[in-house]
């Protein structure tokens, strides 16, 4: 099922609609101070603001321990956007290539099967073991020979698994493959420190990061991404021949925001807290489960994820996603988003017990 069907039927519920589809947490989006009113003059910089791009070197130094030089980080509309987008302006940077595959991970965000088939690329999913991590040394050689890219996130959406990012760049420098990072949920890594793929060499590799979960600001609609330098400098050209450019107000509010960790920090005890309480109550109403080792989900074996989501939004007016729509290997599964009080969600999951006692 969508999750409109599944919004219209925990409409239907009788209770108010409880959304757990979407990682984005019940709380204020922050606060940023206005720019000047000269800076909403003219275009604003495809490669992003000086500003901008000084905050994430800030940021990436401070978090990861990685110097970044400016002609190494460009702005971005959002992760969102930069995902759906590489696949085509790599394919056109490297037209003389006979690569025509995108690897994507076996369970993962569909914008990145979407971006394949924007760019007339075939997605292809990436072998994983048991841990849900990904297998690049069980790839067939000639999958690998096609290869142009592979998308990276870790932790992992849906799973929230963190994947070994040394290994995966080592294997893409190995194979010429590009490894491309998705970082959206870098900062909500609960088992150890926050990890990039910009550590170490930075040939080959590409992060993209954006203020969506880190600040709670995905309407802001503004990231960077940054990594090898020749590759950066040919997206930039490539991006701003197409008109790709947050504006300069996001930008400016982008700025401010990588430069407070105190904010961030804030934001990802809140989150972790709901991760925390989402585990528990699951636990407590008879759904055994981990906590992740990062992200905002749990990732829940339920046997039958369509026929589950659809009880629980039918029946306690709570809508979780389905998780056949992250890959054919989540069909058993559902994900739902720790974003909302645990304890609101702890007594909606009891309903489903009342139920089955009446």
């Amino acid at each position: 099922m969508t999750r409109d069907e599944l919004l219209a039927l925990a409409g239907r519920s009788g209770y108010p609609v409880l959304d757990l589809s979407l990682g984005v947490p019940a709380d204020p989006p922050p606060r940023v101070q206005p720019g000047p009113p000269a800076r909403a003059g003219g275009y604003p910089p495809s490669a992003g603001t000086a500003e901008l791009r000084a905050a994430a070197a800030g940021y990436l130094w401070r978090q990861f321990g990685v110097r970044a030089a400016a002609d190494s980080i460009a702005a971005c509309a959002g992760a969102k956007e930069f995902v759906a987008g590489l696949p085509q302006h790599l394919r056109r940077l490297r037209a003389d290539d006979h690569r025509d595959i995108v690897l994507i991970p076996g369970l993962c965000y569909p914008t990145y099967a979407f971006g394949a088939e924007l760019a007339g690329l075939r997605a292809y999913r990436m072998p994983m073991g048991p841990d849900l991590r990904m297998r690049p040394s069980e790839l067939a050689p000639d999958i690998a020979a096609r290869a142009l890219m592979v998308w990276v996130t870790s932790p992992g959406n849906p799973t929230g698994v963190c994947e070994d990012l040394p290994a995966l760049a080592a294997w893409g420098r190995a194979h010429d493959v590009l490894v491309a990072s998705d970082e959206a949920y870098a900062e909500t890594t609960w088992t150890g420190p926050p990890r990039t793929i910009l550590t170490g060499a930075g040939h080959g590799v590409l992060a993209v990061h954006s203020l969506a979960k880190r600040n709670n600001a995905p309407g802001l609609r503004a990231g960077f991404y940054a990594g090898d330098p020749g590759l950066v400098r040919a997206l930039v050209r490539s991006r701003r021949d197409a008109g790709l450019m947050a504006s300069t107000a996001s930008q400016d509010a982008a700025a401010q925001l990588l430069a407070d960790d105190d904010l961030a920090a804030g934001q990802r005890d809140r989150n972790q807290a709901r991760v925390d309480g989402l585990v528990k109550a699951l636990r407590d109403n008879g759904f055994p489960c981990s906590p992740p080792d990062g992200g905002l989900f749990v990732w829940l074996d339920v046997t039958n994820g369509a026929a589950f989501a659809r009880e629980l939004a039918t029946q306690a007016g709570v809508v979780v996603m389905p998780g056949a729509a992250y890959g054919p290997a989540g069909t058993a599964f559902v994900r739902i988003a720790a974003v909302h009080d645990p304890a609101v969600v702890a007594c909606r999951l009891a309903l489903l017990k009342l139920k089955e006692k009446v």
